[in-house]
């Protein structure tokens, strides 16, 4: 049995190791288009496990910039908003 304490600390723990796992996957996929578009479903889950509302401009900014952010900003896709590193 694998311990949490023995795997990578999660960047966004509110998200859950499930989204982290796949954000780790999106970056591994070289198609850019397929890559884009798993990143706007990882989107779609974050929405879900928060229970936000993705219509919500500010919400929808402020998703994917915790996507930036658990992807290290190592993630290359088109952003449809400005991402903050701060």
């Amino acid at each position: 049995m694998e311990y949490n304490t023995n795997r990578p600390r999660l960047r966004m723990p509110s998200y859950g190791r499930n989204v982290q796992t796949m954000v780790e996957e999106c970056k591994k996929i070289e198609n850019p288009g397929e890559r884009q578009a798993y990143a706007e479903r990882i989107v779609e889950v974050m929405a879900i496990v928060s229970q936000q509302n993705l219509r919500n401009p500010e919400i929808h900014h402020k998703l994917w910039n915790h996507l930036a952010y658990i992807a290290n900003f190592q993630l290359d896709i088109n952003y449809p908003c400005e991402i903050n590193r701060a």
